[in-house]
């Protein structure tokens, strides 16, 4: 009886202690739509790379929020066209180098929201000059439901362009 007795306590303490099965956690769902992002992004600045503009800007939203890095304010997808245009007609030979990405996260339980935050480095050369320019990136994404980008926060300088181009 004694052996009966010690035998189902081992049996009833491994059974207790076992954990439940795992379930899909916010934090698991958010690394998953980060993933999804990231690849959509990633997309993004290859199409960029390539001059393919029309393509490039079907991955943003209608109503896309832009901050260039030479403004506080925010503008509207048809400016941000009109800059990426802007790029293209100055500058060619793009290429985005040693791109890091990481998951934007919600404010307070940091809890990846399907954001992406980018680190990297532009080169790419002045069409009237041949001079050759690198500049480092960063860069924050937002998607919508339809996995548009509909934030997109750049931060790089601009002014460092501007003055190599006076040189």
């Amino acid at each position: 009886m004694k052996n009966l007795i010690i035998i189902f306590s081992v049996w009833f303490m491994v059974v207790s202690c076992t954990p439940p099965a795992p379930e899909t956690s916010a934090f698991d769902e958010g690394v998953a739509k980060f993933e999804k992002n990231k690849a959509i992004a990633e997309a993004t600045f290859d199409l960029f790379e390539k001059g393919d503009l029309e393509t490039f800007m079907n991955n943003y939203a209608d109503d896309l929020v832009w901050s260039p890095p030479n403004t506080n304010d925010s503008l509207s997808m048809e400016a941000f066209a009109e800059g990426m245009k802007g790029w293209h007609a100055e500058f060619e030979n793009f290429k985005f180098k040693d791109r890091q990405y990481y998951p934007g996260v919600s404010d307070g339980d940091y809890i990846p929201d399907g954001g992406v935050r980018v680190y990297g480095t532009w080169h790419y050369n002045h069409k009237a000059t041949g001079k050759v320019f690198e500049t480092k990136y960063y860069g924050v994404f937002q998607f919508n439901e339809e996995g548009k980008i509909a934030y997109d926060l750049e931060w790089f300088d601009l002014g460092g362009i501007f003055a190599q181009l006076q040189e």
